[in-house]
């Protein structure tokens, strides 16, 4: 099915490959699973793939075996899902997005419809065909983009790291929906950095390194997956009356127009330098929960205090918040223009603000990158470098969402590290918002759970 022979890449003036050498073959039907430390060529080699980079140096050969009339457009016969779902969701409802794609390989419009049902289908979506996409969670949006590739019938499906925004019972479906499409004949390429969702669907592995393959093997590579544990500290005991409250909710309600109620009466206090694990599965409100909290949206009703204060115009630099998208807080020209940005606002000294850069990028493991365009790195590198961009205030409250997408395990557990080291130093209150549970369980001092229309439940 695919022939990949000598393939090597290099970005727009960038002098080390982000491919070298790669050779490998994937047979019709069969399940191959790319994995490797983020940055090490995953993405690249799946966008390769699919012809879909442009400019660069692109040396070696791409051989893929269609049948019938896909044999002259091997594009028709890939489809691909991006790491970052929403950068390939064009459309306002879910329906509309399926269809686009047959629409535009001109499928006849009666047999449309059918496709729209099936693929949503296969990705758990039946029922949400009018829902607004901006409305959707980003779990929800992920199985979204597969239904749209779905419905265009490929031979061929990349997939890169398909489970990094589902929870745990979405993942399992979403496995069970490859395991289907592979016994159906589908020919499955995945990138993807947690394998243990995959133990029974994978065939082959093949582990990658600075843009080479350096193993291939039947068996998960046991050396990748276990990286080394740290001891956290729990949280100095003081009572509630001697530590002061960071966030103070009170009743918080949110609705949306087309999908109800998603927070209810909804109270928390979280005590400064407190570690809090938000914890729920895709559409149980966590994601809406910051938003409101770092003041991106209004809630119907309710009060919200941070580090004793209402009015967020006074909490310049005191809070800090991780998007789930980092593309969507990324925009200046370079790395290192990018993590200074909210230190220019704050009118602190260069050599200041300098030292902050240089320590928020090592601390990221991002400062190998401080002359890159931040746009044209790999999602995990875009999510360290938008986390280097909060931590170099040193904000008192940091508020992430997601912050483990795109990041390997390794990765997940140094963050951990570096988030418990500023409690030490700063005294900096932390707030995840995941759905899965934390690399390490002992790093939260209080794990929060959320559902539907959600209340608190610890």
């Amino acid at each position: 099915m695919l022939q990949v022979n000598d393939l090597s890449y290099n970005y727009p003036d960038e002098h080390t490959p982000a491919l070298a050498g790669v050779s490998f073959s994937v047979r019709a039907g069969e399940c191959v699973c790319v994995t490797g430390h983020s940055g090490c060529g995953k993405s690249t080699l799946l966008l390769t793939i699919k012809a879909l980079l442009h400019d660069g140096s692109l040396t070696g050969g791409i051989q893929i075996d269609m049948p019938g009339d896909l044999a002259t457009s091997h594009r028709d016969g890939i489809g691909i899902v991006f790491q970052n779902a929403e950068t390939q969701i064009l459309c306002a409802t879910v329906a509309e997005e399926v269809a686009f794609g047959p629409e535009n390989l001109c499928v006849p419009a009666e047999q449309i419809g059918g496709r729209i049902e099936r693929s949503l289908a296969a990705v758990q979506l039946t029922g949400f065909e009018q829902r607004n996409v901006e409305r959707m969670s980003a779990g929800q949006k992920h199985r979204l983009a597969i239904a749209s590739v779905l419905s265009m019938n490929p031979c061929l499906l990349l997939l890169d790291e398909p489970t990094s925004q589902l929870d745990g019972a979405s993942k399992a479906e979403l496995v069970q929906v490859l395991g289907e499409l592979k016994r159906s004949g589908y020919t499955l390429l995945i990138a993807e950095h947690n394998l243990e969702p995959f133990a029974e669907l994978i065939d082959r592995y093949l582990l990658m390194e600075k843009g080479k393959i350096i193993r291939e093997s039947r068996q998960v590579p046991v050396d990748f997956t276990k990286p080394e544990r740290y001891a956290s500290s729990p949280l100095p005991q003081e009572s509630d009356g001697e530590r002061q409250a960071a966030i103070d909710i009170d009743r918080l309600c949110l609705s949306y127009p087309d999908q109800g109620m998603v927070l209810r009466d909804f109270s928390l206090r979280v005590a400064a330098g407190e570690r809090i694990h938000l914890f729920g599965r895709n559409g149980s409100g966590k994601s809406s929960l910051l938003r409101c909290l770092a003041g991106v949206i209004r809630p119907d009703s309710g009060a919200i205090r941070l580090a004793g204060v209402s009015n967020r115009k006074g909490l310049t630099g005191t809070v800090g918040y991780l998007f789930q998208n980092p593309q969507r807080q990324l925009f200046e020209n370079t790395v290192q223009e990018e993590v200074a940005f909210s230190l220019k606002r704050l009118r602190l000294p260069d050599d200041q603000a300098r030292q902050l850069v240089e320590k928020a990028l090592l601390a990221c493991e991002a400062d190998h990158l401080s002359h890159r365009l931040p746009l044209s790195l790999s999602f995990g590198e875009q999510h360290r470098v938008a986390l280097a961009s909060v931590l170099a205030p040193q904000p008192r409250l940091l508020l992430l969402d997601e912050p483990f997408s795109g990041l390997d395990l390794g990765q997940r557990y140094r963050l951990l590290k570096i988030l418990a080291d500023l409690r030490d130093s700063y005294a900096t209150t932390v707030l995840i918002a995941s759905h899965d549970p934390l690399p390490d369980p002992c790093w939260a001092d209080r794990t929060i759970s959320l559902e539907t229309s959600s209340r608190a439940r610890s």
